[in-house]
């Protein structure tokens, strides 16, 4: 039997983990350790194993069951305690081997919960519809008749660069002012339609690390951001979520 790690937080008298389910159902363990806990569940040897374990990641539904089941352990420890979310099919072999990764990086975890205390993290990402009218498909028949084709696909191509350019400009005042109102941000890679589902481009892909205290500010400023008059620009926030995107330790 080995043991999936979800999320490393400070040791305290009370079990952040008390009465919290993971993985096929099983409890959830507070394995302790050098002024550290580790929220852990017991998981069968047969599918999380080294090489069961690289086979199962090849599967998209394996892996959506994994991530749903690991996100709610850390969300719901995440509303008692400070965590810091571990990688997704975090595996070790036994608790003593738990309490070993505690020890060695005790010094890095210590400083990152430090670091994420009293805050919680946002998403912000910023949408922007950049398309233009689609170019006449009639064929030009005169030479007259070509060069206003061409002029007509010119304009077109100037409008989209103009309305790209001022998107840019938007996200990066959205990001600056975000930035001021958070402890931290990190940009995460611009989403695919693939991804979002949208039409409209992402442009800005934004997590925020937001004191809770300054929690009802950065919120009413998004809202002022969200009601912006700029054409084809949309606002959408997320959280607040566990630490995720600040919890590195190196």
């Amino acid at each position: 039997m080995s043991w999936y790690c979800y999320a490393v937080a400070e040791f305290a008298a009370e079990n952040p983990a008390e009465g919290i389910s993971g993985l096929r159902g099983s409890p959830v363990s507070a394995i302790s350790g050098t002024g550290l806990t580790a929220l852990a569940s017991p998981v069968p040897d047969e599918e999380f194993a080294e090489t069961a374990l690289r086979e199962n990641l090849e599967s998209l539904p394996w892996l959506e069951e994994i991530a749903r089941a690991h996100h709610a352990v850390v969300a719901e420890a995440s509303r008692r305690t400070g965590v810091l979310p571990l990688r997704m099919a975090t595996i070790y072999q036994d608790e003593q081997r738990v309490r070993e990764m505690l020890a060695e990086h005790s010094a890095s975890f210590a400083e990152a919960l430090r670091r994420v205390r009293g805050h919680a993290e946002w998403g912000v990402k910023v949408f922007a519809s950049l398309g233009g009218p689609p170019a006449p498909e009639t064929p030009a028949e005169a030479p007259a008749d070509g060069r206003s084709y061409l002029r007509q696909r010119l304009r077109q191509r100037q409008t989209r660069e103009a309305r790209a350019t001022e998107a840019a400009e938007v996200a990066e005042r959205i990001e600056k002012e975000l930035a001021q109102l958070s402890a931290d941000v990190h940009r995460h890679r611009t989403q695919d339609p693939a991804l979002t589902g949208r039409a409209d481009r992402n442009i800005l892909n934004l997590a925020c690390l937001v004191p809770d205290t300054g929690r009802d500010r950065f919120l009413a400023r998004l809202a002022d951001l969200r009601r912006s008059d700029v054409a084809g620009i949309e606002v959408e926030v997320t959280g607040p979520w566990a630490p995720y995107s600040f919890a590195g330790t190196s």
